[in-house]
């Protein structure tokens, strides 16, 4: 166990300790309560990367091109993201956008597109999805967070923009989770914006 679990009796208690805490004004806590705060943030960054697989961003190939349009949602899933990955490799071809797809641990899991915005110099995530077979392992999560870092570091821009469709929970509640804000919507769509 790590040492600075020992103090707590079971998980739970640290989770509920953090919770107080992260929300919280750090100005009302003493110096030795912010520090404390410091170090289980940094404990749970620890934990996190450890559990997560590790995503990497590759080029659409002629290796990998024909494997990335067998990537699927679930059934269930079509209403929300109707459009295949197929779709999304051929628009990207003739439209000036950047098909990647997400591979963990040398698997290849999912799918993405991106696009600049030519008038304000925004970057677009077009398409992002985690294939059925892979959901629910938190590759979504790390998937989207790598990509966000990648559109940063190699385009230099200050603001990533994505949309998805209202009925779409789980992308809502991720992208939100990731720092993205809502900047409009319509009868089908939510904008979420994210100053990088």
């Amino acid at each position: 166990m790590i040492p600075e679990f020992q103090r707590f009796a079971d998980l739970y208690s640290f989770a509920r300790l953090l919770r107080c805490m992260e929300n919280s004004d750090d100005s009302i806590f003493p110096d030795w309560a912010q520090q404390l705060k410091l170090k289980l943030e940094r404990i749970c960054d620890r934990l996190r990367t450890g559990f997560q697989a590790h995503i990497v961003l590759k080029d659409i190939t002629e290796k990998n091109w024909y494997a990335c349009t067998q990537l699927e949602v679930s059934d269930a899933q079509k209403s929300i993201f109707p459009v295949p990955v197929v779709y999304w490799l051929a628009e990207a071809a003739y439209c000036g956008m950047t098909p990647l797809a997400l591979y963990a641990d040398e698997e290849l899991v999912g799918f993405s597109v991106y696009s600049v915005d030519p008038e304000d110099g925004s970057y677009w995530i077009m398409a992002f999805m985690i294939d059925q077979k892979y959901q629910n392992r938190g590759l979504g999560r790390t998937g989207m967070d790598t990509l966000i870092r990648y559109i940063k570091a190699e385009h230099h821009c200050d603001k990533i923009v994505i949309g998805h469709r209202i009925e779409n929970e789980r992308a809502s509640n991720l992208y939100t989770s990731l720092g993205f804000v809502e900047v409009s919507r319509d009868e089908v769509e939510v904008i979420r914006g994210l100053v990088v």
